[in-house]
């Protein structure tokens, strides 16, 4: 992530070697902060083409050629390792070449300003499918990580190609006083709220220095794998991260990580974006201090923000998957609380369903409310090409909420009635008088968008008088009556005791505490 970035294009030196084709430099500027986009360690060169597309049979000499005018005029060596095509937005063949160790995130990021928008909001490069723990299935499945600080004098490259060894932590030793658990413990946060808000579970390990970044995570090194040296001195570049499945981090150590100012938020907010890179996500655009993987770094905020949880969401699901079955219900206890608020739960796409178990006393009523939340900003072009438009994440499903009986399948109580950006609401239900286990189901009804909806999930419980089977808040003679009514029988909304039968200890229950509230 750059705090200051620049492109520098080559484009009066090489006008010869223009035949058929010409070549353009191209800049884009981000609006306000008086800096161009790209960084100056990545020198592309373009060529464009009337042509509608590029002729699979042109002369592949012919291209060389400029590759190597290129190398020769620069002192750029390997020029046309690294090149994408496409067709850009002025219907334009173009070959775009950049400098070899270009980043692949980078390349990735380019290749969307030149021939595609950003998709809506957030921007997915791919996700982890294997990690150090096996196999992470599709798409919306939780994943777990382990992650290292390589040894220092481990071989890390740099961001214009070139190993040295990693000073990380000697470096980050001598700027925060040698309290190595202070720095490392940024680190560790980082990676925490990440886990909070995502499908995505966490371990540290020690590593054995194997070569990076090119070896895969194992139980003696991380997935994600962090070094650290000099990358072209304090400010500009700040960092790079790989993507997925790879993940590994490079920290420019020339940077002033000891600042402490909102509790070390410029350390923690650099890796939290680096790292998102590492979990897949791409950069997104406008810039306007809306978004953590926004191109530059930001600290008017801390962390991810709604753009990048729903991103990582979208590819894990959220902290309490898997529970889209009864039997994987996420654990919800209640037997000392009246209330429970949950903000980090999502579905994150039509077909996910989320199930909470929840544990009550007994003689409770409760009101169950599901209530979309997000954000609205703007996505699109930085100068409005292509035009910016106005996400609403509050409303991209219509949430719809059951309440279930223990047995997990037969409906107490549903709540379907509003529409996509509304809250919908079970109020005061009355329990089964025994208390035990029920559940809580929460999925998408009709005129959804397939993409994540992230909501808040609040539970709140009343205590009733003991033998209050109606909920009115008294003990008279409807209870009584009801108890009678249902004498012999086996029906839990009037078995008190819950031993599976309407008997003489029910009866007993009511006549004692008959009064009682009224």
């Amino acid at each position: 992530m750059n705090r200051y970035e620049r492109l520098w294009v080559f484009a009066g030196l090489l006008s010869l070697l223009a035949v058929g084709s010409h070549l353009r430099a191209d800049i884009f500027e981000i609006a306000g902060l008086n800096n161009n986009l790209l960084p100056h360690w990545a020198p592309i060169w373009s060529w464009e083409s009337p042509t509608p597309s590029w002729d699979p049979n042109r002369s592949t000499t012919a291209m060389a050629a400029r590759h190597a005018l290129i190398a020769s005029l620069t002192g750029v060596e390997r020029v046309g390792t690294c090149c994408i095509e496409g067709i850009n937005r002025e219907g334009l063949a173009m070959h775009v070449c950049f400098a070899p160790g270009t980043p692949q995130w980078y390349v990735d990021y380019i290749s969307h300003l030149i021939f595609g928008d950003f998709s809506p909001a957030y921007d997915l490069g791919g996700r982890w499918s294997s990690t150090s723990y096996g196999s992470t299935g599709s798409r919306g499945n939780p994943i777990r990580l382990r992650w290292s600080f390589v040894p220092d004098g481990t071989l890390v490259p740099g961001i214009s190609g070139g190993s040295t060894p990693s000073n990380l932590i000697a470096s980050m030793n001598s700027k925060f006083g040698g309290n190595t658990t202070l720095w490392k413990n940024q680190f560790r946060n980082s990676f925490a709220r990440w886990a909070q808000l995502a499908g995505i579970q966490y371990t540290e390990v020690s590593d054995d220095g194997a070569a990076f970044p090119d070896s895969p995570g194992s139980t003696t090194r991380g997935d994600v794998r962090i070094g650290g040296r000099n990358l072209d001195g304090v400010n500009g570049v700040l960092a790079f991260n790989y993507l997925p499945n790879t993940g590994d981090m490079v920290i420019d150590t020339s940077e002033n990580w000891q600042n402490g100012r909102g509790t070390y938020r410029f350390l923690r907010n650099t890796v939290m974006h680096e790292h998102g890179h590492g979990l897949g996500l791409l950069h997104v655009i406008p810039t306007d201090g809306t978004k953590l993987m926004e191109p530059y770094l930001n600290t008017s905020f801390d962390g991810p923000q709604d753009d990048d949880i729903r991103a990582a969401q979208r590819n894990y699901g959220d902290p309490h998957e898997v529970n889209n079955t009864a039997p994987t219900a996420t654990p919800i206890d209640m037997t000392n609380t009246n209330l429970v608020v949950m903000n980090t739960p999502s579905l994150d796409r039509t077909a996910d369903v989320d199930f909470y178990r929840i544990t009550v006393p007994p003689s409770r009523k409760i009101t169950i409310t599901v209530t979309p939340i997000g954000s609205t900003y703007q996505v699109g072009g930085q100068d409005g090409n292509p035009p910016q438009t106005t996400v609403n994440t509050r409303a991209i499903q219509n949430l719809q909420v059951e309440l279930r009986a223990p047995n997990g399948s037969t409906v107490l109580a549903s709540a379907t009635a509003n529409g996509t950006g509304v809250a919908e609401q079970i109020a005061n239900f009355v329990l089964y008088p025994a208390g035990g286990n029920f559940y809580v189901r929460v999925f998408s009804g009709s005129g959804s968008t397939d993409d994540v909806q992230r909501y808040e999930l609040r539970l709140q419980t009343t205590a009733l008088p003991t033998g209050d089977i109606d909920g009115n808040g008294c003990v008279d003679d409807a209870d009584l009556l009801a108890v009678l009514f249902n004498f012999g029988g086996s029906d839990p909304r009037y078995d008190l005791n819950g031993d599976g039968i309407v008997d003489d200890a029910d009866l007993l229950t009511i006549l004692f505490n008959f009064g009682n509230g009224c």
